[in-house]
């Protein structure tokens, strides 16, 4: 029961939060901001209504965030904020947005390339604080110390304490536009991250709270939301679950993002996306492992498969993939388009280059390739080599 958590983030939460950010903004004694962003924020409105409410603040913007940012967009974002007097960043939009922004406050501070952080624990002076306004409700990157960054078409982390937000201000009001796609590629990770983190063997009591109230919320709304954009509760929910799993984010996330690292890139695929489709094999492949587990998040899931942990592992899994299904996402890895031929070479990558530690399960290349063969042939019960 010995373990250690830190948050010492703010969090506003609820529909109408936003009109709160005038006063987040004065108490931090904030003269001049940098707002971190993408285009898209831009030509929806959202930045006009976050603007509005920084009460006469003296701002600028970086729009230039892309999807998955490469180094040079970090290199970018670094620069812009090295060249004024800013003692303030605000993010908005989706994770690769808040990641950014996350990242122009730390490198404000601490000098050289992006590519000098890439890893743990290197970004050491004290970043400008942060207002992290999230416009998904997926990535929970509004409570994390963590940037991902592609470098040289390879996912990377930029992981350090002092990315942690100082404001986390959730409006879902913000995710009410998402379309159907972002919909279900944020919800997947947020669900995603609930689930991996509960599995991990670095979970904790908090930890393991969150990500169960994270899952059970995320199940039982993310297809609503998908289906109607204009729920308010179902959006108000998916948003809570996303956070929550920002918060179950510490214990750190199993071989399900490895994999999606994987494929992330090779097929131009949303964050989600990548990482939903290994979900339900992570969850069969873990239950044995995550035995005395299995219960609890089978009745998150809302599934009922007896006491036998492996078979519990098998229903969460297929319930899993029939959401996947109806979110218009792959379930397998050929549907995906993966080649046979391909399978090793992805394993060997998952196993070299996205190695994690807090794994319960320990895979070597000959496990991994199993792995990655009952993924592309759609087989969720463990064990048959």
């Amino acid at each position: 029961m010995n373990f250690s958590y830190h948050l010492p983030t703010k969090i506003l939460f609820g529909f109408g939060s936003l009109q709160g950010l005038g006063e987040e903004v004065e108490g931090l004694g904030a003269k001049k901001a940098l707002l971190v962003t993408d285009k898209v924020m831009e030509k929806t409105g959202i930045v006009t209504k976050v603007s509005a409410r920084l009460d006469g603040l003296s701002y600028d913007i970086f729009d230039d965030v892309e999807p998955e940012p490469r180094l040079e967009v970090a290199d970018g974002v670094a620069q812009k904020v090295r060249n004024a007097p800013y003692d303030l960043v605000l993010g908005v939009g989706g994770g690769s947005s808040l990641d950014m922004a996350k990242l122009a406050a730390g490198l404000a501070t601490n000098e050289g390339e992006a590519r000098r952080f890439v890893g743990s624990g290197l970004l050491r002076r004290k970043a400008l604080p942060t207002i992290m306004l999230p416009t998904t409700a997926g990535t929970g990157a509004e409570l994390t110390v963590t940037s991902m960054v592609t470098v040289e078409g390879h996912k990377r982390w930029i992981n350090s304490p002092v990315l942690l937000p100082t404001v986390a201000l959730v409006d879902p009001e913000l995710s009410v536009t998402m379309p159907q796609s972002v919909t279900a590629a944020t919800g997947l990770d947020a669900l995603c991250h609930n689930t991996e983190a509960y599995l991990s063997a670095a979970a904790n009591v908090i930890t393991d709270s969150a990500a169960l109230e994270g899952v059970r919320l995320i199940v039982e709304n993310l297809e609503k939301a998908f289906t109607n954009g204009s729920d308010r509760p179902a959006r108000e929910a998916m948003s809570l679950g996303a956070l929550l799993g920002g918060i179950a984010l510490a214990a750190r996330m199993v071989y399900g993002h490895s994999v999606g690292y994987t494929v992330a890139t090779r097929f131009n695929l949303p964050h989600g996306v990548s990482c939903g489709i290994p979900l339900p094999y992570i969850i069969s492949n873990y239950a044995l492992a995550c035995a005395s587990k299995m219960k609890r998040l089978a009745e998150a899931y809302g599934v009922d498969g007896g006491e036998d942990p492996v078979a519990l592992g098998v229903a969460i899994g297929e319930k899993v993939r029939r959401l996947v299904s109806k979110l218009r996402v792959p379930t397998t890895l050929k549907e995906l388009g993966v080649k046979e031929s391909d399978l090793s070479t992805l394993a060997d990558e998952c196993i070299k280059l996205y190695h994690r530690p807090n794994s319960p399960v320990v895979f070597d290349e000959k496990s991994m390739a199993h792995f990655y063969r009952m993924m592309w042939n759609g087989e969720l019960a463990p064990g048959r080599e």
